[in-house]
């Protein structure tokens, strides 16, 4: 299977190019999802959404509202009526702060109503089984890339990158404390070290506004690789259908800035069509020197887990084929659709590929992540230990819930609102 998928790789990175979040080029990328999978014979679905145009703008926006909270408490401080600073600054630090937190944990906020947004779509079809249906995989796969953000530039870069949003953190919720403590007391120490403090909102001010600088990737591994599998495994169902499984290929928009096309789909789709559907994330599946990987949890601020049953299969599956080379992994500073998935109440597992040195994907969100640093047997075991999660799971017996449920395919292109930060 991986010589058709390294063809649709090749078209989505060398025919294509990059194709940022909303972008034109976004769109053709679906154009030749939304071919490919008429071309074998599917009905095809295609859904727009609103998505903001940068996964970096809303934190940009934080800092920069919290630096204009210092300047009010320091201007508005002066004087017999110190407190109005201390009380506006708080109050401000309070909404961006409630609302940074809102953000990096996938929830609805208010940063979210101020940054542009642009038209993005998925386009999905269903691989009906060849016996009766009693169960949903949505196998997922975006086809958007990042920009060449500073801070991904290389492992040490990131490092640093990490520590840095670490202090911001820190400091964000330092400043509040002095806002409080100006409102409650006139000395003038407050204002002084609420100064120095905000070195830091403005550094991260400054490395979140620069990606929105820099030119989009190609994205051969980040990521053709999944959206490429996605259609792959569309034609190997025509000729393979799993038994009593119906499969939901869906190449999503908008994962670069927040999950926004997932978080779409289960929002529209999963609740009628794939009740209890098993969602496989494949995201990064094709890079040199990484190893094939299934994802235990992502964290930024606290782990948000995959479904248990969907890790046991994984395990199982791993064990049963050794030539694979599958291991478990914790992901640690960014998310992808699993994250998402799972905060919108969904079963779902990342099939996320990663390199051991730096537990990051190959040439992430750089330059270098094109053709020439894709490594096909890599990307076959990928895609044979997806293979054989699906088969697994199509052996289960179905719950009494989902046993003899028979979607409905739903294509309206109402837009819901869309809640996620930027995405891995």
């Amino acid at each position: 299977m991986s010589e058709t998928t390294l063809h649709h790789i090749e078209h989505f990175t060398n025919t294509i190019g990059p194709r940022g979040s909303t972008t034109p080029k976004e769109a053709e990328a679906h154009d030749y999802c939304a071919a490919t999978l008429e071309g074998l014979g599917y009905e095809v679905h295609r859904e727009t959404f609103l998505a903001p145009t940068s996964g970096w703008q809303p934190y940009a926006l934080a800092e920069g509202l919290l630096l204009v909270a210092v300047a009010l408490f320091l201007i508005l401080g002066q004087g017999p009526d110190a407190q109005t600073g201390g009380l506006a600054a708080t109050a401000l630090s309070l909404v961006v702060n409630v609302s940074f937190f809102l953000h990096i944990a996938h929830r609805p906020n208010p940063l979210l109503w101020f940054v542009p947004s642009e038209r993005s779509q998925n386009v999905w079809a269903v691989a009906r089984p060849s016996g009766e249906e009693r169960q949903q995989v949505v196998l997922s796969g975006h086809v958007d890339t990042h920009r060449t953000a500073l801070a991904m530039q290389s492992p040490a870069m990131w490092q640093v990158f990490q520590i840095l949003t670490l202090l911001v953190g820190v400091a964000n919720l330092a400043l509040l404390a002095m806002f409080i403590w100006g409102i409650v007391s006139p000395d003038p120490l407050p204002r002084t070290i609420a100064l120095f403090v905000a070195i830091l909102p403005l550094l991260g001010l400054i490395f979140t506004l620069q990606p929105d600088f820099t030119p989009f990737v190609k994205g051969a591994n980040d990521n053709a690789s999944g959206a490429a599998a996605v259609l792959a495994f569309a034609e190997r169902l025509k000729a393979e259908p799993l038994q009593n499984t119906a499969v939901y290929l869906v190449n999503t928009g908008c994962e670069e800035v927040g999950c926004f096309g997932i978080s779409d789909w289960i929002e529209r789709h999963a609740e009628t069509d794939a009740p209890d559907a098993s969602f496989l994330v494949l995201d990064n599946i094709g890079g040199k020197g990484s190893d094939v990987n299934y994802v235990l949890d992502e964290t930024i601020l606290v782990p948000v887990k995959a479904d248990q049953y969907l890790v046991d299969v994984a395990e199982e599956v791993a064990k049963e084929n050794p030539e694979l080379g599958a291991k478990p992994f914790h992901y640690r500073g960014l998310y992808s659709e699993l994250s998402v998935a799972t905060v919108h109440g969904q079963l779902a597992l990342g099939l996320l590929d990663f390199d051991p040195r730096t537990k990051m994907p190959p040439n992430f969100h750089t330059a270098r992540d094109d053709m020439s640093n894709i490594d096909p047997a890599v990307l076959e075991r990928s895609e044979q230990f997806a293979w054989a999660i699906m088969k697994k799971i199509d052996a289960e017996p179905a719950s009494d819930e989902t046993a003899g449920a028979e979607p409905e395919s739903e294509t309206a292109s109402a837009e819901p609102p869309s809640t996620e930060a930027p995405g891995a």
